[in-house]
């Protein structure tokens, strides 16, 4: 961990927030976290205001995924293809920075929906995940189990509405949807422990399944549910249903 550590009891908050965030996104080799927020931002705290009202604020994401996928692949992808892309995109938003900063010094980062936003690449993933530094919250937790506990709720706060709610349009039940929420917290938590320099072990059996095997041409991952059943895997974040 290089330069000074932010400390946020004595820092200004958004001085603290910005060198976390400084040192998570060059932690990162694929995604950008940034604060600075774009016209092309969607800001959580909107989809989720949708997803309140009754709204399904997801389905354009998924719609313009499937037909993405059709026209690379040649074939009419099914609905679940895109729904749980999407779905496991959604997670990974609030997965990526707070275990990041969670993993590479003594920080729990707590943005709250209405600062926390991502941007969409051409390949319709997140690839731009946006902080604002006036709105988070930086908190210091020495105890390495505590602070994954509380980043860990932080990021169940900020997906759980919207994981509820799902509504793709295909049959997605409790282990797939809340699989999910596990899966993408395991991984994000894995991948950054590995970006500061700690042992992250075997890759865990994943409870959920992003059903990339039902495109030509792709296989399983091999950490796939289909190729065995879960170990020692906590799952059911949520209610279930």
């Amino acid at each position: 961990m290089d330069g000074p550590v932010a400390d946020a009891s004595d820092e200004p908050r958004d001085v603290a927030v910005l060198d976390v965030l400084r040192r998570v996104d060059r932690a990162l080799p694929f995604t950008t976290v940034t604060p600075d927020a774009s016209a092309a931002t969607t800001w959580c705290a909107d989809v989720l205001a949708h997803v309140r009202a009754g709204a399904d604020p997801l389905a354009p994401w998924r719609d313009a995924l499937r037909e993405q996928m059709s026209r690379r692949h040649g074939v009419p992808v099914a609905a679940h293809v895109p729904a749980a892309f999407v779905l496991q995109w959604w997670c990974e938003v609030a997965a990526t920075p707070l275990a990041h900063a969670a993993a590479l010094g003594p920080w729990v980062l707590v943005p709250p929906a209405s600062g926390l936003g991502f941007e969409l690449a051409p390949g319709l993933y997140p690839h731009r995940l946006v902080v604002d530094p006036a709105r988070a919250r930086l908190e210091v937790e020495p105890d390495p189990e505590r602070r994954a506990a509380r980043s860990r709720a932080v990021y169940d706060d900020l997906v759980h509405e919207v994981v509820a709610a799902f509504a793709p349009g295909v049959r997605m039940g409790s282990r797939q949807r809340w699989g999910v929420v596990d899966d993408t917290w395991s991984t994000a938590s894995r991948v950054a422990a590995g970006a500061a320099g700690h042992p992250t072990g075997p890759e865990p059996r994943r409870v959920s399944c992003c059903f990339i095997y039902a495109l030509p041409g792709m296989r399983e991952c091999a950490a796939c549910p289909r190729s065995g059943s879960p170990s020692g895997r906590r799952w059911g974040a949520g209610p279930q249903n």
